[in-house]
């Protein structure tokens, strides 16, 4: 990696990281300052899925069309202009922050997704699909950490201070990158993207959008009831499953980023996809807290490469030229499966547990190979 990809790297994990910072005390803000229930905690948490899935593919055509800098600048400016609402303390005006934090944010990841494919070559496409997503959990990860050494005490408006700062700073390394907005490797330009048919470049990303939805049931499953499952089974280690999943991820990307471009992008997703699902279903069925911890980075890894090899089926299917739409699209799929897949698992473990719903869950992440695979139309020859 040089130093321009590196650059835009970090530049999306410092945006990534107020994210972390904000969710490390957010649901105690709302719950005991501001006196929500469940609902507005769980509202105030995933409104910003709602807009990103929105406008991740207005920020893909963004990108297409005047090269991924200059959205990505807007994106990190509009993710700290969005936090001035929440210094009001009430619940609606936190609420309409959120939404356009995740405007920001969608505008933010859809064009660094361009610019890191733009930079890694049509070689590295499954690497740099990878990446985006090792920075959105090393954000997330270091977030909460800032959080808890700048405002130990929770101090509400440190951390809203803090939220613009990041992205701030994330746009000022971005911006230092000038000569990678609109080059590709070798010198040529970027193309100004051709206006073809919206509805054919969803039926292109369906299959591998679907694929994703799937992969993230498991993913939100084991955020809202991996703990209380390992808890039922009278395994102690409920306060690093979270953390235990996010390193695995990280060095799962970090380690095997290459994977998809390696072995190709179906073999592996069939064999990620297998690796999850047998993570969260042993999760879901041992007693033995050793083994509990193995099954959580199995599904780490199972999950670190599923994820770029489904976004290089849907690449490998666009044009170039329209790839920051298409990633756009794709990645919209991620916020589906948090919002339909949470309530899912959510009526699994309240009709019967919450292991069941470990086990709900790696059934249909086991499903995203074939959702994603069969019956799909052959990649573009020399892409």
């Amino acid at each position: 990696m040089d130093g321009p990809y590196l650059a835009v790297l970090g530049a999306a994990v410092l945006c990534y990281a107020a994210l972390g910072a904000v969710l490390r005390a957010l649901p105690w803000f709302v719950g005991a300052r501001l006196h929500g229930g469940p609902v507005a905690i769980g509202l105030a948490v995933g409104a910003p899925s709602l807009t990103g899935a929105l406008f991740r593919p207005v920020g893909g055509r963004l990108a297409d069309r005047h090269g991924p800098m200059p959205v990505m600048l807007s994106g990190a400016a509009l993710m700290a202009v969005a936090v001035a609402p929440a210094f009001i303390p009430n619940p609606v005006d936190l609420v309409a922050s959120r939404l356009i934090v995740g405007c920001g944010e969608a505008l933010m990841m859809s064009s660094a997704v361009l610019w890191l494919l733009t930079l890694a070559g049509p070689a590295r496409r499954g690497r740099a699909l990878g990446h985006i997503g090792l920075a959105n959990y090393a954000g997330l990860a270091v977030g909460p950490l800032l959080a808890d050494a700048i405002a130990p005490r929770i101090h509400m408006n440190l951390l809203w201070v803090m939220a613009i700062l990041l992205p701030v700073l994330g746009g000022l390394v971005a911006a230092t990158q000038g000569g990678a907005r609109g080059v590709r490797p070798g010198g040529s330009t970027l193309k100004v993207a051709p206006r073809g048919s919206e509805a054919s470049l969803v039926k292109l990303t369906l299959r591998p959008g679907l694929g994703l939805l799937l992969v993230n049931v498991g993913y939100v499953a084991l955020l809202s009831f991996g703990a209380t499952a390992a808890a039922a089974h009278h395994i102690h280690i409920e306060a690093i499953v979270v953390p235990i999943f996010g390193v695995g991820v990280i060095a799962s990307r970090t380690v095997f980023s290459g994977l998809p471009d390696r072995l190709g992008a179906g073999r592996t997703l069939i064999g990620g996809a297998l690796v999850a699902g047998a993570g969260l279903a042993t999760l879901a069925v041992t007693t033995s807290e050793s083994l509990a911890v193995l099954a959580v980075l199995t599904l780490a890894l199972g999950q670190g490469v599923t994820v770029p090899a489904l976004g290089l089926l849907a690449l490998s299917r666009v044009d170039p030229s329209r790839h920051g739409a298409a990633a756009g699209l794709f990645f919209a799929y991620f916020d589906a499966g948090v919002g339909l897949g949470g309530p899912l698992v959510g009526l699994a473990a309240r009709v019967v547990s919450a292991p069941f719903a470990l086990l709900v869950a790696g059934a249909a992440v086991a499903t995203a190979a074939p959702a994603a695979l069969l019956s799909t139309p052959s990649p573009m020859r020399g892409k």
